[in-house]
């Protein structure tokens, strides 16, 4: 049984979601320590809690800044400072956990500390996210007012580190390879087993779901309410009442049963969830987040799916609604064929780099044996 420590970024659920997938998949062949910050923490400290094979601690971790609910690349980075100030105390507690826990190999999605710690302390270690397709793809063929930002965006990548023993991009579409990126592994969206149990339960029942990370402008309510659906609105932005439109917040579970026998999802534009909806059969209407460059590749490769729609969502009205719902058939159809299911090509990926010795598990091995 091998010990593998997971740091992941913090940032929204996405990068909890993919993780978890990952551990549903190896856990109990092997033993996870996760190191998560803000909402990336606070999802694990509740699912695990006292979890036989998994321990979460929490790491101090960078948040996007927003101004007039735009993000602000240059607000985030001064935002940053006090964490990028500190990063070698960071480090170094991170280097004294893993010389308690010596684990077989460390894995990163999209977090910069634990690969430092694990090349001081010569450790193997893979980078498996969503973000470094803005460093692996081929740009050439998007918008070109996607396309310029994808330089500046590019290096900024690779300054979260480098230096990893293999490298995979979880994507539910993928861009062409850059030169020189070929070898880096193209994988689907891993899918959380709570989803994988309801795909054989699916049905279209008429309501929407509609999920916003951040605030949404009045005007996307407005044209909601004048939809003649039911629409179940999940996330941080609060809906006015409306006689068709009821919130739940932030509700994990019955969001996953809402979306399960819903006709579609009306979403931002982040990767993880995109995924899970196409996965389960469900169109999509992507509303990439103003100034997010990678909402907006994800925006665009939603609608080159020809599984779903995408524009900003200040642009959303009545008309486009009724007629995002008129091609509801057509999309479906497409969905039929559309395979973005990573799982498997992701555990293959992981265990190609684990020690051989830590391959020969016993399953039955007692929980008081786990890390401490």
């Amino acid at each position: 049984m091998s010990t593998i420590v997971y740091s992941v970024n913090g940032e929204g659920r996405g990068h909890a979601t993919r993780v978890q997938a990952i551990i549903e998949m190896l856990v109990p062949d092997h033993r996870f320590v996760l190191l998560a910050s803000e909402d990336a923490y606070e999802h694990f400290r509740t699912e695990y809690s006292n979890h036989p094979w998994v321990k979460v601690s929490r790491l101090p971790g960078m948040r996007f800044k927003y101004r007039n609910g735009k993000l602000c690349y240059l607000s985030s980075v001064f935002g940053s400072l006090p964490f990028l100030c500190n990063i070698r105390k960071h480090v170094g507690s991170i280097q004294k956990l893993l010389h308690q826990v010596r684990p077989d190999l460390a894995i990163t999605d999209f977090e910069p500390l634990l690969p430092r710690a694990a090349q001081r302390c010569r450790i193997p270690w893979l980078s498996l996210d969503h973000q470094h397709f803005l460093s692996v793809s081929d740009f050439r063929g998007i918008p070109w007012k996607l396309r310029w930002q994808s330089r500046f965006l590019r290096c900024s990548i690779g300054m979260f580190y480098r230096g990893q023993s293999g490298e995979a991009v979880s994507s539910f579409s993928h861009l062409p390879s850059r030169e020189g990126c070929q070898h880096v592994e193209r994988i689907g969206v891993l899918i959380r087993k709570k989803i994988q149990e309801y795909r054989p339960q699916i049905s279209n029942e008429g309501h929407l779901v509609v999920y916003v990370r951040g605030e949404a402008p009045d005007s996307f309510w407005e044209a909601l309410s004048k939809v003649d659906r039911t629409i179940y609105a999940f996330g941080k932005s609060v809906p006015p009442v409306t006689k068709n439109i009821e919130f739940f917040g932030i509700q994990n579970d019955q969001f996953i049963r809402c979306l399960a026998k819903s006709d579609a999802l009306i979403t931002t534009a982040g990767n993880q969830l995109v995924g899970e909806a196409m996965y389960l059969g469900k169109p999509v209407f992507a509303l990439p987040e103003q100034g997010n460059f990678e909402q907006g590749v994800n925006g665009w490769l939603v609608s080159q799916t020809q599984a779903g729609w995408s524009i900003p969502i200040d642009q959303v009205s009545p008309h486009v609604l009724e007629q995002f719902l008129l091609s509801l058939p057509l999309m479906r159809k497409r969905l039929e064929t559309f395979d973005c299911f990573g799982n498997d090509r992701a555990r293959a990926f992981i265990e190609k780099h684990l020690p051989k010795s830590s391959l020969q598990t016993d399953s039955q091995e007692v929980p008081s044996q786990r890390v401490a």
